[in-house]
């Protein structure tokens, strides 16, 4: 059991008769108890839990089941008398996700097996929004309370997705392994997302309220997919892999095939090559093909990557590897409206009105990078870090490649955990990037109409300074027989750094200043967590 400043919860594993565990955990934020906001105007409340089971049914059966659930929650209310307040909508958020799943695995013989998956997944969204200024005036009728202010965003969806799928391994000798399967999904749609009035959407200057959309959509649809890969074994030292996957998706009415090929090489005793190759294929997330009625014809997203390194040095106590990468991207949905805007470089307008766009297929993407990756164990000390530089490049309709919202040249993680003997233990995780790309705003549209209009020409074309973060944490173990309680505590952002969110357009300071003479005051920047301490205790017993 765990209590501390953020949340409490436990877990227990419990021994079968069978031979086989299960294990049962949950989980509930305290948050809010200690605060009603934490720079959102809004404090998020949630609650997960987990179930997990194996049993051994015979010497060739074994059964196990998974169960995953959480529901949370968040109400943000801006104060519309403070001059400082970076939006105007209030916002009642309520969702819940669970994911169940029945695995039966059969051994056939020592050299042949099966498994079989049965699995569902459902989640449930309540989204309403309002907003506390209409014509830059309070609406008539009183205060805040959202049962006054004017609706304008509702959403109630619920996505569900059954799933069963058949997986053969088969040994032929020592040097050929066979692997083949298939998987057939029923997926679920039912949702219901008004947005009546429009909204002064924040890539466009145009001052009318304009994407006044509400759709329906309920229906079932399927996707179905077989695939087959053939591994060969030389001399215990080089391994050669290939095979493809075959998908169909219902809606839509698209087949795809996607090749897999991989191979590694062994040079010595602590030294590997390994290269693979393999292409992808899903279709958009279903609230975007349903918005309009153009987005019924995207495509699925397509996805090849290519992937080679080299395991420098591999034993029990170091690990040194370097890896390089590259992954293009086509059938990439990208704004009909705005050529320069595709889901990849999408503004990120959190606090604002949702934005549902007609699209089409025709958004394109590179990724490339190279990773050195070090893992070394002294004595009572286990540390990790890695080193990458990478591009991450997208377009829209114009077919001209910008950073994508992930664009983060430089890379820098290292962590570490501290073990000196049964009392104590000592953790850290420091991070350092490249600062995030961002969207700058159009100042002069932006001033005359008090609101905040992005800069589409300038999509992700500026950077913020870098991001850096220290997190530590220390904890006492005292033993009480079989039990022990462990007080722990720490801090994280322990530099209490202010790292870069991105910019905010204050729409009520707008009304009262020249932007174009004090962008900083209609404009601020908004930055991620600051200090913040995390302390409590575990009970294991």
């Amino acid at each position: 059991m765990d209590a501390g400043f953020v949340g409490a919860g436990g877990f227990t594993e419990i021994p079968l008769s069978s031979g086989g565990t299960l294990l049962v955990a949950a989980h509930r934020s305290l948050l809010n108890l200690f605060t009603n906001d934490i720079g959102l105007n809004g404090v998020p409340v949630y609650t997960n839990g987990l179930i997990r089971g194996r049993w051994s049914l015979t010497s060739s059966d074994d059964v196990s089941v998974l169960s995953l659930s959480g529901l949370d929650s968040i109400n943000i209310t801006p104060n519309p008398r403070d001059n400082a307040e970076t939006g105007t909508i209030q916002t009642q958020y309520s969702g819940w996700r669970t994911t169940n799943g029945l695995r039966w695995r059969h051994v056939y013989s020592p050299s042949s097996f099966g498994i079989v998956t049965a699995s569902d997944s459902e989640q449930h969204q309540n989204i309403q929004q309002q907003d506390q200024l209409i014509n830059n005036k309070i609406p008539q009728g009183g205060g805040f309370n959202s049962d006054v202010l004017t609706p304008v965003y509702s959403e109630l969806t619920d996505d569900g997705i059954t799933s069963l799928k058949f997986d053969e391994y088969l040994t032929v000798g020592k040097h050929l392994d066979l692997t083949a399967g298939g998987v057939s999904r029923v997926v679920r749609v039912n949702y219901a997302v008004t947005q009546p009035l429009g909204q002064q959407t924040p890539f466009s200057s145009d001052p009318a309220r304009s994407d006044a959309t509400s759709f329906y959509p309920h229906f079932a649809t399927n996707e179905n997919g077989a695939y087959g890969q053939v591994t060969f074994k030389f001399a215990d030292r080089w391994i050669l892999g290939g095979g493809g996957r075959l998908q169909t998706f219902s809606f839509g009415g698209h087949i795809t095939a996607t090749p897999r090929a991989s191979t590694s090489f062994q040079l010595s005793k602590h030294t590997e090559l390994h290269a693979s190759f393999g292409e992808y294929a899903q279709m958009p997330p279903f609230i975007y093909l349903t918005a309009f009625p153009q987005n019924h014809f995207l495509n699925p997203i397509r996805a090849r990557h290519i992937v080679a390194g080299i395991d420098l040095f591999t034993s029990d106590r170091t690990k040194l590897s370097i890896e390089g990468y590259q992954k293009n991207y086509h059938d990439y949905p990208a704004s009909t409206e705005y050529p320069t805007l595709s889901l990849a470089n999408m503004v990120d307008t959190f606090g604002q009105e949702s934005v549902w766009l007609p699209m089409s297929s025709v958004g394109q993407g590179l990724t490339r990078g190279i990773e050195l990756y070090a893992e070394k164990r002294v004595g009572s000390f286990l540390g990790q870090a890695n080193i990458a530089y990478s591009r991450s490049l997208f377009s829209g309709a114009d077919r001209i490649m910008r950073p994508g919202n992930f664009d983060l040249p430089l890379v820098f993680n290292c962590a570490g955990i501290y073990r000196p003997g049964s009392r104590y233990e000592a953790s850290f995780r420091y991070e350092y990037t490249s600062g995030r790309p961002y969207t700058p705003f159009q100042l002069v549209e932006s001033t005359e109409q008090h609101r905040p209009i992005y800069d589409l020409t300038e999509i992700n074309a500026l950077r913020a300074s870098a991001y850096s973060r220290l997190d530590f944490q220390a904890g006492r173990i005292f033993h009480f027989g079989e039990t022990q309680l462990i007080a722990y505590g720490g801090l994280e952002n322990a530099l209490d750094r202010q790292n870069f969110l991105g910019y905010a357009w204050m729409p009520r300071i707008g009304a009262m200043f020249d932007c174009l003479t004090r962008a900083d005051h209609c404009q601020q920047e908004q930055y991620q967590m600051g200090l913040f301490p995390n302390f409590g205790a575990r009970v294991v017993f």
